[in-house]
């Protein structure tokens, strides 16, 4: 039973589902964005049988996100009657009556309803309903964040939060139905049609989101300090840093629509499109983070300043490369000044020694593309990384310390850790297999962005358990870089193997590069001043 786990991991099962329900959302809205925004005002153009055949694929899929999303909700509800039954140790009868709970099952019901509603015959009724239902889902979303709990200005951050979830939903739902439109054209002006439509959608959308993330920004983080120096700016600025990428692949689609080689323009678009649904799922996620952190302008207290985070940092000590004896950490023990800094020192040198691993793979794949024969091995380094993870990275935990396996899993970090570790092994046979030629198919070759981009992704949303707020915050703010060097690293490399031309060659130069800068981050982490 969930109501057994520790509240910390239900809460981060909470974050991943969060995460799952903005991502089910955005394909909802994207459907019905589709649906009002594209066949039906150029059905004309598309012809009647094309533009029918187009809304038939287009509710069938809207009807299949609206149930995901119904059913991540139901178990975002069933989460959260565990945390507040385990946490607060009240009755599920008594947890059902919190306001987030009432929205989410108004969520799941609307959510449901639309996905009934997609799958009837086609009736005039269908589409103002479809809509109708959309904006029920995206207003229970709303009223089930930071937005809704706000005491003072609520209205501002209700419609702030409303503007900022509808362009994000719009905009990366949306592409996977342009994607879809653009299978069911061939001739070249068709596709040029579809791409222009699109892009002027997206524009909108787009606005949408950036008038409400800049309402949102000035209300949350307030002051330069805020968005420095705690952990919800600094999501914000992993968030900014992704949206960037985004507006940058969404302006090289703008300009394939407009290629005069119209073929080659929309072969670009659609692998550029699919990049930008992976890094706005990553986007999606992080929202889903920040929605647990309580917002800077609430964190008044332990907000790390700049000379802090400089000191922590920059690069001023060599990689700790000599393990602290085991004896000698807290494990068991009342912590004293002597075992915390043994832990600290612990924790280093696994940092430390992985970003030599990585450095040497991001280099292994440079030097592979140079004609480097012998460094096609280098994907087998991972196993190295996540045997190392899953044995020294929790040292009170199996196979070195005095707990047993399962037992420590129900601490999160440990949980996380874990699973990193176990994600490495598939990581890196997949790669090793596809760079030796043992797997030649290009979906064999995709594991490994794939992966990348999940790893790199639960490092952007991990958390660690810690009391000491500010040091925390230091922790997390050295995983942001590496996650987002990560995730660039993984859709780099898919742009590499699904791309064409000088957009190939380019992402071929760049994704060894991200892989190697999380190398050199990991070798000067540090947990000590």
């Amino acid at each position: 039973m969930l109501t057994t786990l520790p509240p910390d991991i239900l809460a981060f099962f909470a974050v991943i589902l969060r995460g799952l329900q903005l991502t089910a959302q955005s394909v909802v809205l994207g459907g019905v964005l589709f649906l009002f925004g594209f066949t039906r005002p150029l059905a004309p153009k598309l012809g009647g049988g094309r533009a029918a055949a187009l809304e038939r694929t287009g509710m069938h899929w809207t009807a299949k996100g609206g149930l995901a999303l119904a059913v991540v909700a139901g178990l975002s509800i069933f989460a959260t009657l565990s945390q507040l039954v385990a946490g607060l140790e009240i009755q599920p009868s008594d947890a059902m009556g919190a306001d987030f709970v009432q929205w989410n099952l108004i969520m799941a019901l609307a959510a449901l309803a639309l996905a009934v509603t997609a799958r009837m015959q086609a009736n005039p009724a269908q589409l103002p309903s479809l809509a109708l239902l959309a904006v029920v889902v995206l207003g229970a979303s709303v009223m089930s964040s930071h937005a809704f709990a706000r005491v003072e200005e609520r209205e501002y951050y209700i419609l702030a939060d409303a503007l900022h979830q509808a362009g994000a939903s719009l905009w990366i739902g949306g592409i996977p139905f342009m994607l879809l439109a653009l299978s069911h054209v061939s001739a070249s002006k068709d596709r040029l049609m579809v791409g222009m439509r699109f892009s002027h959608l997206f524009t909108g959308a787009v606005g949408l989101l950036l008038l409400g993330a800049a309402m949102l920004a000035w209300g949350y983080i307030a002051t330069p300090g805020a968005l420095i120096g705690t952990a919800y700016g600094i999501m914000t600025g992993a968030k900014a840093a992704l949206l960037s990428v985004l507006l940058l692949l969404a302006a090289m689609n703008r300009r394939s629509t407009r290629s005069e080689a119209a073929d080659k323009g929309q072969f670009r678009l659609r692998r550029f499109a699919e990049v930008e649904i992976g890094i706005g799922i990553t986007v999606l996620m992080i929202a889903a983070s920040m929605a647990s952190q309580p917002p800077a302008a609430d964190q008044t207290q332990h907000q790390a300043t700049i000379m802090e985070i400089v000191e922590r940092m920059a690069p001023i000590r060599p990689p700790r490369l000599v393990s602290p004896p085991s004896e000698t950490l807290s494990i068991g023990m009342e912590k004293t000044a002597a075992s915390e800094t043994a832990d600290k020192m612990w924790s280093e040198f696994n940092h430390n020694w992985a970003g030599i691993f990585v450095l040497a793979m991001g280099l292994g794949a440079m030097a592979q593309r140079m004609g480097v024969s012998a460094a096609r091995h280098w994907p087998l380094l991972f196993l190295v990384i996540g045997g190392a993870i899953i044995v020294r990275s929790d040292p009170e935990s199996w196979p070195i310390g005095p707990h047993g396996f399962f037992e420590t899993l129900a601490d999160p970090e440990v949980f996380q850790h874990r699973v990193v570790g176990l994600l490495l092994f598939p990581f890196g046979l997949f790669e090793w297999a596809v760079r030796t030629d043992r797997l030649k198919s290009e979906r064999s070759a995709l594991i490994f962005p794939i992966l990348c981009a999940v790893g790199a992704g639960l490092l952007l949303v991990h958390n660690h358990t810690l009391t000491d707020v500010k040091e925390r915050f230091l922790i997390e703010f050295s995983h942001i870089p590496m996650g987002l060097f990560g995730v660039m690293s993984g859709w780099l490399r898919w742009l590499e193997i699904r791309g064409d031309g000088r957009a190939r060659q380019v992402a071929g130069l760049l994704w060894p590069v991200c892989f190697s800068m999380v190398g050199v981050l990991l070798m000067f982490y540090r947990e000590l001043p």
